[in-house]
């Protein structure tokens, strides 16, 4: 079997050094890029299995580069290698699609191996359900099995700051007693738009967690298509909705989701949602749908409107989020 390629972008030559040395004498393939630009093209050129990536580079950043593959609709697992310890850091590279996060210095180098074997693990199982559809519940156990890894996806579970666009400003609130308990998700995407979700699962106290992690990494793969031209999903919620819901309930997780899904156009003020299960509430008239996880034939509704004067809210379980309009 051909040696996994690491495409390594490190503009610190000491410690590219030694990571290449450690890797080669794993058995990886290694190519080297010391800025962003030169490790986007050997990443198009090279054809990486997992990349490994600084924060801060001489042009590009570590986040720019996550954004700049996501756009071309590469979806090689990236890993960002930083000494930046700033939970924002953390939070965007995890929000833009990295599949782990390490700070350096590294105490032991064989925790690069860990994550490059986590990823590279992560990657099959998507694109395995993508294709399969495959059980979900019968790969939990390889896809959590890793308490780091387990930490960085609880990390996800709400935004770290306000996302600014022309028309409004998003911000949450969660109550800390049901931090881990309901997901919160926004995200700005090109052209001023962005995407605004808030998920509760109906699993008993202790599963929760474990069902909003699955419903994260359901998710995930429609939040990146957004930076590419497949946007489209995003801009209509109830469709979306329809989507996770037959890959919950083709998936045996054993639990119903109460969720709201939304599109706000930044620019125009214009707003577009879908939203399913009794626990979410909007601060206008919108009757909910089944809850998700129930019955894969359920339909969608979709709600359409305009930002006023008076904040956009979504409530769910002592989480809210609010479209602040900008005056």
């Amino acid at each position: 079997m051909a040696a996994c390629k690491v495409l390594v972008i490190e503009d610190d030559s000491i410690f590219c050094g030694i990571v290449n040395n450690y890797l080669t004498q794993l058995g990886y393939q290694v190519v080297l890029a010391s800025d962003g630009k030169s490790g986007m093209a050997l990443c198009a050129t090279e054809n990486p299995d997992v990349v490994l990536c600084d924060l801060i580079l001489p042009d590009l950043s570590g986040l720019e580069v996550l954004e700049l593959l996501h756009q071309a609709t590469i979806n090689t697992p990236v890993i960002i290698v930083s000494a930046s310890e700033n939970m924002s850091d953390i939070r965007d590279a995890v929000q833009l699609g990295a599949s782990d996060y390490l700070v350096k210095p590294l105490q032991q180098l064989e925790t690069l191996d860990q994550a490059i074997q986590n990823s590279l693990t992560l990657s099959s199982l998507e694109d395995a359900w993508e294709r399969e559809r495959w059980e979900l519940d019968n790969h939990i156990d390889v896809l959590f099995r890793n308490d780091h890894l387990f930490d960085s996806l609880i990390a996800q579970f709400t935004p770290q700051d306000r996302l600014r666009l022309p028309m409004c400003d998003i911000s949450h609130t969660v109550d800390a007693d049901v931090e881990s308990q309901v997901l919160v998700v926004y995200q700005r995407f090109p052209n001023h738009g962005a995407f605004v979700l808030i998920a509760k699962s109906q699993a008993a106290i202790g599963q929760d967690i474990l069902a909003l992690l699955v419903f994260k990494s359901l998710l995930n793969p429609y939040l990146r298509q957004g930076f590419s031209s497949k946007v489209g999903i995003l801009r209509t919620p109830q469709r979306l909705l329809e989507l996770l819901n037959q890959e919950l309930c083709n998936s045996r997780i054993g639990s119903a989701f109460d969720v709201a899904a939304l599109w706000v156009d930044g620019a125009t003020g214009k707003l577009s949602w879908g939203h399913c299960g009794e626990k979410v509430v909007f601060n206008t008239s919108s009757r909910p749908d089944l809850a998700l996880g129930i019955w894969s034939q359920a339909s969608f509704t979709g709600h359409y409107g305009q930002l006023g004067t008076e904040p956009f809210t979504i409530s769910a379980h002592g989480a809210c989020v609010s479209l602040s309009p900008r005056h």
